[in-house]
Formats: C-alpha cells, sequence, structure tokens
C-alpha cells in the first residue's frame, strides 16, 4: 500500500465505451446458456463486421477536442472577468464624476480633480441661465419699434403665407419672385393622390363622356388636314428632345410653324456666311502662298535653275486642279517613241530635269569645303594617301578594260559603293554609260 499508484491516462469517454461492451457480452453470455438449458440449437454468432474509414479517427483527435474545450472555458472565464472589472470601472467613474468619494484620501489619488469639474460645469450653467434671463428681460423692456415709412409703394412690407403654410413678411417688390419660387416648389413635391368614392366603372364612365365630348367638338371643326397631335389622346410616351409639340388650334400651330421656318432660314444664312468667310480665309492663303512661290522662283532663277523645272515642280506641290472623269468608251492606242534612239542624246527621265551630274561642279564644292574647314578637325593625313591610292588602283583597272564583276564575285551593293565614293549617282552612271554606247544588259 505504500507503494503509489500508478495512474493511468484513461478518458471518461474510453471508461464509458468499456462499460457498455461489458454490457454487451454479459447479455450475449446469459442468452446463449438459456438457449442451451432449453435444447434449442444456439444461434450462430455474427463475425465482426470490419470497421468503415469513415468510422475511424486519427490518433490525438479525442485529445485535441478536449483541449480545446479547456481553453475555450478559460477563455470565457477571462472575458467574463474582464466584462466585470469593466463594469465595476464604469460604475467608479459615474460615482466619482458626482462627487461620491469615501473619504479624502480616496480623492486625493486620482490626478484628475473632479470636484472642480463639477463646480466648473454648474457655474457654466449658472452663467447660460443667467445670459438667457437677461435677454429675455431687455427684450420685454425694449419696446417694438414701428415699421419705418417707405419712401416708394415698392417698399412696403407685406404679410402673406407660403405654400407650406407659414406666415411670411417682405418688401412688396419682391412679392411676385417669392410666390413663383412657391409655386415652382409645390410643382415639384409629389402629389399625393386623394381618396375618392370612384369606383372603377364610375371612372370609365366618366373617360367615356370625355372621349364623347371630345369627338363631338371634333366634329363641329370644319374639315381640314388631321394632325399627329388631334389624336395623341394624353398619352404618357415621350417622343424625345427632338419632337415639337405643335397646338391643335389651326392658326395657333401656323404660327408655330412659321417661327420654325424662319429659325430654319437664319440657321442656312448663317451658315452661308460661315461658308463664304472660309473661302475668303482659303484665298487669302492662297494668295500668300503665291507670293512666296515667286519669291522661291526669283532665288532659284539666281542660281541658274530653268524656269519649266520650277514651275513643274510647283505643280508636283499644289496638285492638279480636280477634273470630273467622262466616261469613254473607246480605247485609245498611243505610240510612243524612244527619245535616246540616237546615240550620243540619252533620254532624260522627268524627275532627272534640272539635275546636274558632273563631277567637276562636286569636286569644287568639296574644295571649297574642306578649305573653310578648321585643320583642327580635319582627318588624318594617311588618310588622304589612302585615298589616293585607291583612286590610282580603280583608274588603272579602268583602263585596262574594267574588272570582271562575276569572277571577283562582286555584288550589285558593292558597286554602288564603289561609284557613290567618286561621288557619282545611278543617274549619273547611266548618262556615262549611254554615252559610251554601252547598255543596261551589257553591265
Amino acid at each position: 500500500m505504500d507503494k503509489k499508484k500508478k495512474l493511468l491516462g484513461v478518458t471518461a469517454a474510453s471508461l464509458v465505451d468499456l462499460k457498455a461492451e461489458l454490457f454487451r457480452k454479459q447479455e450475449e453470455f446469459k442468452h446463449e446458456k438459456l438457449t442451451k438449458a432449453a435444447g434449442g440449437v444456439p444461434k450462430p454468432r455474427a463475425a465482426p463486421k470490419k470497421p468503415s474509414i469513415w468510422s475511424k479517427q486519427n490518433t490525438g483527435v479525442t485529445a485535441r477536442a478536449e483541449r480545446d474545450m479547456e481553453e475555450k472555458t478559460e477563455e470565457d472565464d477571462s472575458l467574463a472577468k474582464s466584462r466585470k472589472r469593466l463594469e465595476e470601472k464604469a460604475q467608479l467613474y459615474e460615482k466619482m464624476t458626482k462627487g461620491d468619494f469615501p473619504d479624502e484620501e480616496t480623492e486625493e489619488l486620482y490626478l484628475v480633480d473632479f470636484a472642480q469639474k463639477i463646480i466648473d460645469k454648474q457655474n457654466e450653467i449658472q452663467d447660460f441661465c443667467q445670459k438667457e434671463r437677461k435677454k429675455i428681460e431687455e427684450e420685454e423692456r425694449t419696446p417694438s419699434l414701428p415699421i419705418p415709412a417707405p419712401q416708394n409703394p415698392g417698399e412696403e412690407w407685406v404679410d402673406y403665407v407660403d405654400s407650406l403654410g407659414r406666415s411670411r413678411r417682405c418688401m412688396k417688390k419682391d412679392l411676385s419672385e417669392l410666390l413663383k419660387m412657391d409655386k415652382d416648389l409645390q410643382g415639384k413635391k409629389p402629389i399625393a393622390q386623394d381618396k375618392t368614392l370612384l369606383s372603377e366603372d364610375m371612372r370609365k364612365e366618366m373617360q367615356r363622356q370625355q372621349w364623347e365630348q371630345e369627338e363631338e367638338e371634333a366634329l363641329k371643326r370644319p374639315m381640314g388636314p388631321l394632325h399627329y397631335e388631334n389624336i395623341r389622346d394624353n398619352e404618357a410616351r415621350q417622343l424625345g428632345v427632338g419632337y415639337f409639340s405643335f397646338a391643335q388650334d389651326e392658326q395657333t400651330r401656323q404660327k408655330q410653324m412659321d417661327t420654325l421656318n424662319m429659325l430654319r432660314d437664319q440657321t442656312e444664312d448663317q451658315r452661308v456666311k460661315r461658308e463664304r468667310l472660309k473661302a475668303k480665309r482659303k484665298a487669302m492663303l492662297d494668295a500668300r502662298l503665291a507670293k512666296l512661290r515667286q519669291k522661291k522662283m526669283k532665288q532659284l532663277k539666281g542660281e541658274g535653275v530653268e524656269l519649266e523645272t520650277v514651275q513643274d515642280e510647283e505643280e508636283e506641290m499644289i496638285g492638279p486642279e480636280p477634273v470630273v472623269p467622262v466616261e469613254n468608251k473607246k480605247v485609245e492606242v498611243v505610240v510612243q517613241e524612244r527619245k535616246d534612239t540616237k546615240p550620243g542624246a540619252p533620254h532624260i527621265r522627268e524627275w532627272d530635269r534640272g539635275k546636274e551630274f558632273t563631277l567637276g561642279r562636286w569636286s569644287k564644292v568639296c574644295d571649297n569645303l574642306r578649305n573653310e574647314r578648321d585643320p583642327e578637325f580635319a582627318p588624318p593625313s594617311f588618310y588622304a594617301s589612302d585615298q589616293r591610292m585607291s583612286e590610282k588602283s580603280r583608274n588603272t583597272k579602268w583602263k585596262q578594260g574594267g574588272p570582271n564583276y562575276r569572277s571577283q564575285g562582286a555584288t550589285s551593293s558593292g558597286l554602288a559603293h564603289d561609284y557613290r565614293s567618286q561621288g557619282a549617282t545611278s543617274s549619273g552612271l547611266a548618262h556615262d554609260y549611254h554615252s559610251r554606247g554601252a547598255t543596261s544588259s551589257g553591265l
């Protein structure tokens, strides 16, 4: 007995399950014993069923559930304690604001002087009451001043009742505007439908009588055109901003039509004026451009450019006037002759007119530019020596009959690069080849 008993970690749920299983086994044993005593055939035992995967629980689930219950209980206890503490603080603060302190020592424990706050609050209330009392007394002592006589009839003071049933006072000159504002305000308010004793049949009968009256009026009117407003019959459909509601009276309708036609004529006149002003501005701009062209032509004449070339360029810039295309079903065949059939007189293309493809002019320009250049920015001297050597080698090849481009694997782009280094363009080369009697196929 002196030895300490080893405590087993068995839960209450496990003990309940064990007792239930033990009771079930005892009942089965008693039932079998009674069956054997009666001489009956014992009932075969049912094979234990295999537990399903859903009935099996993971290890430690029960322990975690118990821990959660314990934690929840602790949280509830702490929450109840906090609430109780806060309620005690609220009651204590309410007592302190009222000045209910148990003794003076307790009052000195707090940093806030609640007694002084109570006194200040009472003083503020007393001051406010005194001011209100003085104000009322002054109003009672002061006699009502008479309204001064108006200098003109518009400054007379009048009383009226607004749309909300309030009595108002204003000058006579402002009365019309205030009444208009009240009327607009009353129109914006939703009109509550008054309860009537009319049944549905009575309402339909009144509507039928109104229709009959409208038909009789229509029969009495003289025969004339029928308009949409005459048959609209107070429909609630909104026809948009572009719709104009004409009057049913023919004379009023005609006046409205005349007004609309007058407005349309005014709009058309303003449109024509805008078009004329736009055309005038365009003419002024064209005249200004013409002056600039003349100035440019004078400058080009000074440089030696032909007048025809300048005019062609001007026409290309401006463009021809638009011509209305005329359908012509006949097919016209135009035979054109080449102008470069004569040897030594190559054909000059339209876009090459006025261009000079001489190397002498470019060399002169290069020499002028080199003379104007600062020696500090000139390229090294060996560049010029290499360029002279390359020019000599090229001149030697040309004198020998020209290089074999196919054997050397040269491309058209390489040839173009070589020609550009000599300051010549493709059109200039073509001119040179024609003068020598060479063709493009030979190249």
